[in-house]
C-alpha cells in the first residue's frame, strides 16, 4: 500500500517535499526549455497563415468552361499584405501587396519562396513594385513563404 496512506504527512513534511520539487525546476537542461518554448510557440501556427483569398479554379463554373490552357490565379492575404499569384503554364507571376513591417520593411526587397514537399524550393525577389516571376513551375502542391524586413508570411499548401 502507498506509504502516504499509512503514514500521513504533516504540513511541514508536506511544504518540504513540494520545496524540492520546486528546486528541481533548476535541473531542467537549456536544450530542454527551448525545445519546451518551441513546442508552444505552435499553438498560433494557424493564426499565422495566410488565407486563401481567391483562386480561380475554385470560381463557379470554372472547371466547365476550362480548356486546361488558361492562367489560374490566386491571392492570399494576412495582416493588410496580399500575395497575387497568376499561373500559366510553367510560368508564375506574382505581386506582393502592402507591408507589416513599417519604413524599414519598405525599403527591403521582399523575397519569396516557392515550397514543394517533394523537391528544392524555388526563390526570387520581388522588384520595387513588388513584382516577382518564377519559371519551370510544375503541378503539385506548392506553398509559398514572404520574408521581407523581419517579417514573414506563409500560405496554406494549394495544388498547382
Amino acid at each position: 500500500m502507498n506509504d502516504a496512506v499509512n503514514n500521513p504527512m504533516n504540513d511541514d513534511e508536506l511544504m518540504a517535499l513540494l520545496g524540492e520539487a520546486v528546486a528541481e525546476e533548476a535541473v531542467v537542461s537549456d536544450r530542454r526549455r527551448t525545445a519546451a518554448r518551441a513546442a508552444f510557440t505552435w499553438r498560433s501556427v494557424d493564426a499565422e497563415l495566410a488565407e486563401l483569398l481567391h483562386d480561380s479554379a475554385l470560381a463557379a463554373g470554372a472547371a466547365v468552361r476550362s480548356d486546361g490552357d488558361e492562367s489560374r490565379t490566386l491571392s492570399f492575404g494576412h495582416s493588410g499584405l496580399t500575395l497575387e499569384i497568376e499561373v500559366e503554364g510553367e510560368v508564375l507571376l506574382g505581386q506582393v501587396i502592402g507591408t507589416t513591417g513599417g519604413a524599414s520593411a519598405a525599403t527591403e526587397p521582399a523575397s519569396v519562396l516557392l515550397e514543394r514537399p517533394d523537391a528544392d524550393a524555388q526563390s526570387a525577389v520581388a522588384d520595387a513594385s513588388g513584382f516577382f516571376r518564377l519559371e519551370g513551375v510544375r503541378p503539385g502542391a506548392v506553398r509559398f513563404v514572404v520574408e521581407q524586413g523581419g517579417w514573414s508570411l506563409t500560405t496554406p499548401w494549394v495544388t498547382l
